[in-house]
């Protein structure tokens, strides 16, 4: 079973003398696994909303499946930004962080664990081989990965 490239994954994440949460969405499982779990498990350095991080910089990070209605709601939420919705009510720019993340919780399932089983069963036993065998890897995270949310009953894998 190939990777399910229509899936979309978000990330949260807080850094150390940074004030204000990072963000990621729209990634790929493989693109997640590529820009951000084999660096994080690796401890090498990083980028999560163009700020580059290291993992000793982070204070939380969280991985997001997003639901079918997690961009209809992130367009709608900036859209309201911007020029206010049907009501001409904005959504004032100090409240951003506060609604994003409530936008993450509510279009999103919290899948980190799921992601780092996946990674720890699949991938870091063949570490030294992730680039001649990246795709077969992925495939392999991805099934553990679909495998554990069909049997836990969370998200859409």
């Amino acid at each position: 079973m190939p990777t399910d490239e229509n899936q979309q994954f978000a990330i949260i994440a807080e850094a150390k003398d940074y004030d204000k949460p990072l963000y990621l969405h729209n990634l790929t499982f493989s693109r997640l696994i590529d820009d951000i779990v084999v660096p994080y498990q690796s401890k090498a350095p990083f980028f999560i909303d163009g700020i580059p991080v290291k993992v000793d910089d982070l204070r939380k990070i969280k991985i997001i499946q997003q639901k079918e209605n997690f961009n209809s709601l992130f367009d709608e939420l900036h859209s309201c930004l911007r020029r206010g919705n049907s009501s001409g009510l904005k959504v004032p720019a100090q409240d951003y962080n506060t609604r994003i993340a409530a936008l993450f919780r509510e279009a999103g399932d919290d899948v980190t664990s799921q992601i780092i089983k996946a990674f720890d069963g699949e991938i870091r036993p063949k570490l030294k081989d992730y680039i001649p065998k990246r795709e077969e890897l992925i495939e392999a995270a991805f099934r553990v990965f679909s495998e554990s949310m069909k049997y836990f009953g969370g998200g859409s894998a």
